[in-house]
This record gives C-alpha cells, structure tokens and sequence, in this order.
C-alpha cells in the first residue's frame, strides 16, 4: 500500500527531517537525517544532524522527504 501525505511547509521555517536523495537510492546509501529548510525555490538546503557541511539540493534530486517536523518557524521579522 502506498500513501502519501501533503504537509503545507513554509520556505522560511526549519524543519528536522529523513531525506533520501536519487543518488543514495542508486547507490543504496542510507537516508540522511538532517535540518532542512526549502528554499530558495526549488531546492533545499540541508544541515546533517550528525555533523557535516551544509548542502544545497535540486528538489529535483530529492527521492523522498520523511519523519517532517517543524523545529524553528519564522518569526515574522
């Protein structure tokens, strides 16, 4: 059974989340738990809670985006 959940996200917030990119799925890499923003449009930007550089990701690339919980939202200013 597939299902699939639509979770409205706003660009400014922080959200904690597994991400699973095309690349790891080819090459049977494990997802990535990471901070993830989604922005600027069409791409995330991503901070590996095990430590690591920051990268920035086409949405394009991105295979699925899983446990997704906001951390830190956008205070206005």
């Amino acid at each position: 059974m597939y299902v699939e959940t639509v979770v409205q996200i706003n660009d400014r917030d922080t959200y904690q989340a597994t991400v699973r990119l095309r690349s790891a799925v080819v090459s049977n890499r494990p997802p990535v738990d990471a901070f993830v923003r989604f922005s600027p449009a069409g791409w995330l930007t991503m901070k590996p809670l095990a430590g690591g550089p920051v990268s920035v990701v086409s949405a394009a690339e991105v295979f699925d985006v899983t446990n997704l919980e906001r951390v830190q939202a956008y205070d206005g200013e």
